[in-house]
């Protein structure tokens, strides 16, 4: 099957500044459990048993010959003793673990390969409240095989009971030589449907720009950058924590319509805007950041990848907490307006008929950016609410107890954050860090804890709150 423009896109801008993968932590409780403890041979048949289950664990991305088409699914034959590693953590606490995390992050996968790895680290022990004795599987998936929701539900099929073994991939020799044939025969009338759509492509952007005109969303405003908006240097440095749910619940009560990401994205951005009066570098203006949204119940589409990036302003510029969470309910209800309008999806249906010749040009001039700090920008950091959850995981017995989810730094996009809710009262938050712009992630997220101490506070002294 040939990968959506989409999806094409992730392995097109593939490079060392621009690492396209996401990974998906999963933390079993294996306190009485030590049969969840795996030796690497039995990490192995317990993979072998579970490659059925989607066709990502048998498939690899292979590109056309000419580039005239999009690279495309290939079965292929597996070694599980490619894709799976066991490792034990010795030490307590989150530094170890988050070490083995940072380099997964910042090793390149070989998309030669089915793009998946599954990395089981067993011992692991003192994790903020979380079970005495751990083993944490870290599912590492390429972004063009699918996005959150995509991975979670190959997640949950991993770590469920079932089990669906598969035999080897039948190779298909003269497939390379169909998909050229078709490539070129097809180019044309592909080119064709890219020249039809630039007329529709023009209307839509005329009808959003009238609609922005006419107040429907908050246009985009340029911004100071940060140092988090330069080159990457290749280091990762990664810190998380666990926040009580109920809590961020009660906070949100304050500002009717508000979420609990729209309380993350309120700690967060006061939290960045503190860190970077810290370096002394107070951002002279408010901090925006780059939020994912999933379009699945939006429209339909045979992308694996279902996204919409939003461009929500944090309004670090507004010292009252919880008049800084009203602002926020506000331009996230902007942006969720702005990408489900249908001009701005005919927008971006008309782009995703670019031939991949031209596709791979935009990636090649990306790379070629020098990603300027200096230069304003409309973006500073990534906050993602992934959908990653424990429920109903098992692994050989033992349940899931917590989620982490991380995708690497990228050029002009050095510090990410992630929120995954957790079983019961737990929420995680992963921060991600390129470590030369930021070799303290703990310290940050001690400034975030501040802030939600501030929005508490706040809330536990009510007042009218209009949004």
């Amino acid at each position: 099957m040939t990968l959506s423009s989409h999806d094409a896109d992730f392995v097109y801008n593939e490079s060392d500044g621009h690492l396209g993968h996401v990974f998906a932590v999963y933390l079993f409780d294996t306190t009485g459990h030590p049969e969840s403890e795996f030796t690497h041979e039995q990490a192995l048949r317990w993979t072998a048993e579970r490659l059925g289950h989607h066709d990502l664990f048998t498939h690899a991305v292979r590109r056309v010959p000419l580039g005239l088409e999009h690279p495309y699914w290939q079965p292929v034959s597996v070694d599980a003793r490619d894709h799976v590693r066991v490792t034990p953590i010795i030490g307590s606490g989150w530094a170890p673990l988050q070490e083995q995390l940072s380099v997964l992050l910042t090793t390149r996968m070989d998309l030669a390969r089915p793009p998946w790895e599954l990395h089981f680290f067993t011992g692991i022990e003192g994790l903020d409240d979380l079970p005495h004795r751990m083993t944490a599987v870290v599912f590492k998936v390429h972004h063009s095989a699918g996005d959150g929701l995509a991975v979670l539900g190959m997640a949950h099929s991993l770590f469920s009971d079932r089990t669906m073994s598969v035999s080897q991939a039948q190779q298909a020799p003269l497939l390379p030589v169909r998909m050229l044939a078709r490539s070129i025969l097809e180019f044309p009338g592909r080119v064709l449907r890219f020249v039809r759509a630039v007329p529709d492509s023009r209307d839509a952007g005329s009808a959003v720009a009238e609609e922005l005109a006419a107040g429907t969303w908050d246009g985009e405003r340029e911004q100071p950058s940060t140092r988090f908006n330069g080159a990457v240097s290749g280091r990762v440095a990664l810190s998380s924590t666990v926040f009580s749910l109920n809590r961020i619940r009660r906070i949100k009560e304050m500002v009717p319509g508000s979420t609990v990401n729209d309380v993350v994205l309120t700690a967060v951005g006061a939290g960045l805007a503190d860190y970077l009066e810290r370096q002394h570098e107070p951002h002279r203006g408010s901090l925006v950041a780059t939020v994912p949204r999933s379009m699945r119940t939006v429209e339909e589409s045979e992308s694996a990848n279902r996204l919409a990036i939003m461009g929500v302003d944090m309004h670090t510029d507004i010292a009252d907490p919880i008049d800084r969470l009203t602002a926020i309910v506000r331009s996230s209800r902007s942006e969720k307006t702005r990408t489900a309008h249908p001009a701005v999806r005919r927008q971006a249906a008309a782009s995703e008929t670019a031939p991949p010749p031209l596709m791979r040009l935009i990636a090649y001039a990306r790379k070629k950016n020098d990603h300027d700090p200096s230069r304003p920008r409309y973006q500073h950091t990534m906050v993602s609410n992934m959908p990653f959850t424990v429920d109903g995981l098992t692994l050989n017995g033992a349940p899931g107890v917590a989620a982490i989810g991380g995708q690497p730094p990228v050029d002009g996009d050095g510090l990410r954050h992630f929120v995954i809710a957790a079983d019961g009262d737990r929420l995680t938050l992963t921060v991600v860090a390129d470590a030369a712009s930021m070799p303290d992630p703990g310290h940050y997220l001690d400034l975030i804890r501040g802030r939600l101490d501030e929005l508490e506070e706040a809330a536990a002294h009510p007042r009218s709150a209009l949004v």
